[in-house]
């Protein structure tokens, strides 16, 4: 490991020679497997019964009465490639990454009707954990690079975040919407230092240097979400590092240029610290920084910052498309969804919530979940779509452990039934649609999930 790295922490944080090599042995230690239950799509304790069917061991965690430690004992594919994860009834996700989300709902469903954003949001997984926290709440989850954005819309799709549309702007672009949001989460672009984990090499272009510019953009970035967020509202900063540059620093520039604008949230009650920080050696996870900040008065006026929103992309279904799907729905799995339906390039999507102030300023890539395409007049439906309902009555069929495996590896089978699209489950578990054809089936998965 960087012997530059090693002599920062212990010089910043006055660690003994022994307490180093506790450190250094915990980063050589493979982290521990944890997963969030996604409880907007099964409960926590039907959860623990299906993960006793599997010969999963879950263990309680410090942080979410949703996040397990997890050990199976026959491990024959990936825990990516289970059926509970296709269907969306978990995300893995290590224990570091729910952090800020924890610390922000206080680790409580709040059914009432927000407005958050987070400013940060790929691959999705604090995101979708924010959809658990806040179900009715309106979520604008904003990612920069558009490369990971489609893992992303993915995991909205199949956690089944149905409150949430997605932004793709620098976040200094919010400085043009003062005091829009209820709740801001900012974990904020870092220096990756958590990636030693993987391999030591991470820290190979470790410096001070690098650090300090990495810290400018952050501070700016937090500095916009103080902007956007409402007066007497709260945003939550966090990263995945250990230094101070990127951390106690950023709040201490804040409160050099802000001091009589917002306080800091006492987080750590225990020890009657504000800030949350975890070590590897100490807490059994990756490395995290947490900080909720709560703004106390308006910011000084700025000029904004000059951009340019395109025309949207989504466009509200014609009445004669929308009767299509709707028909299609009831017709064929007697399915009647509440809520509105949007199109983009022939996709279909779904939302129940309005949310014109936004459509009206934003461009948004993703609204709502995607539940296919509709050419030609012919509404063909999406895998995903079927797992995020009950189980239908009409147009269902059960199928064994056998064919679940091989369509779960795109493999074809012999199924004699009438040409059409059906719900398929497997030990009660919703498990996609299918495509039957000349008495084949073929699943609708897409590629990403297939098991090797």
């Amino acid at each position: 490991m960087k012997q530059d790295f090693l002599n920062y922490i212990q010089e910043t944080f006055e660690f003994s020679p022994d307490e180093m090599q506790d450190f250094q042995a915990a980063l050589s230690k493979p982290l521990k497997k944890t997963l969030r239950v996604n409880t907007n799509k099964i409960s926590i304790e039907d959860f623990k019964t299906l993960a006793t069917k599997q010969w999963w061991t879950l263990g309680e965690t410090p942080l979410g009465k949703n996040m397990f430690y997890v050990d199976r004992e026959n491990i024959t594919f990936a825990l990516g490639h289970s059926l509970e994860h296709i269907a969306g009834y978990f995300y893995v996700q290590e224990l570091a990454a729910s952090s800020s989300p924890f610390y922000m709902s206080g680790d409580s469903v709040d059914t009432w009707e927000y407005t958050i954003l987070d400013m940060s949001a790929s691959p999705g997984g604090k995101t979708t954990q924010l959809a658990e926290y806040y179900p009715n709440s309106t979520i604008i989850a904003n990612e920069i690079d558009k490369w990971r954005m489609k893992q992303l819309h993915e995991n909205l799709d199949r956690l089944w975040a149905a409150n949430t549309y997605v932004t793709n702007y620098d976040g200094r672009f919010f400085w043009n919407f003062p005091e829009v949001f209820d709740k801001i989460l900012l974990d904020a672009p870092c220096s990756w230092e958590w990636t030693a984990y993987k391999s030591w090499d991470a820290l190979k272009y470790w410096n001070l240097k690098n650090i300090r510019r990495i810290a400018k953009l952050q501070f700016q970035l937090l500095e916009n979400a103080l902007q956007a967020v409402k007066v007497w509202w709260e945003l939550v900063y966090s990263t995945c590092t250990l230094n101070r540059l990127e951390n106690e620093e950023i709040l201490n520039k804040l409160t050099d240029v802000y001091w009589d604008h917002f306080s800091i949230a006492l987080l750590d009650r225990e020890n009657n610290h504000p800030l949350v920080r975890a070590w590897p050696h100490k807490n059994n996870t990756g490395w995290f920084f947490v900080a909720k900040i709560v703004k106390t008065s308006s910011l000084p006026e700025k000029k904004k910052k000059e951009f340019k929103n395109n025309p949207q992309g989504f466009e509200k279904l014609s009445n004669t498309a929308e009767k299509t799907v709707t028909e299609f729905l009831i017709q064929n799995f007697d399915l009647t969804l509440p809520g509105k339906f949007y199109t983009y390039r022939n996709e279909i999507y779904y939302g129940e919530k309005n949310i014109d102030y936004f459509w009206e300023n934003f461009f948004l890539f993703k609204a709502w979940i995607k539940i296919w395409k509709l050419e030609s007049w012919v509404f063909e439906p999406n895998y995903f779509l079927w797992t995020n309902f009950r189980i239908f009555t009409k147009n269902n069929i059960s199928i064994d452990e056998k064919n679940i495996n091989s369509l779960l590896k795109w493999e074809e089978i012999d199924y004699k039934w009438i040409d059409w699209y059906y719900q398929i489950q497997h030990n009660s578990i919703p498990s996609g649609v299918v495509k039957l054809k000349n008495n084949t089936m073929k699943s609708l998965l897409e590629n990403r999930f297939l098991r090797k």
